[in-house]
């Protein structure tokens, strides 16, 4: 007897410390947060900036996305890095993991 099989999926998360480099207010650093947050949507990923709201030439920006691969999910990793890097804001860093999301794992 067969079991169904459970649907799962590839989690990819990104989180990126973006420097912008010149901007003295918040309205300094938002056209290119916006861009990079639009771009980064453009990708299929799901993004929020997580911190720090107050600082005007820094931000930390999460972006997720759910593939029916690893191959997949490592692909658009690959793709949003090379995006943010691309992008006029600096970086202090970017991290990024990959999970397996499996309810039959639990």
């Amino acid at each position: 007897m067969s079991r169904e099989p459970s649907p799962r999926a590839w989690i990819g998360v990104l989180v990126a410390d973006l420097r912008f480099h010149g901007a003295r207010t918040l309205k300094d650093r938002r056209g290119e947060l916006n861009s990079i947050r639009d771009r980064l949507g453009n990708l299929g990923f799901s993004v929020s900036q997580t911190g720090p709201a107050d600082l005007p030439a820094r931000a930390w920006v999460a972006a997720a996305c759910a593939c029916g691969t690893r191959a997949g999910a490592s692909g658009m990793l690959e793709s949003a890095v090379a995006l943010i890097r691309d992008s006029a804001a600096g970086t202090g860093g970017i991290e990024t993991c990959i999970s397996l999301f499996d309810p039959e794992m639990e």
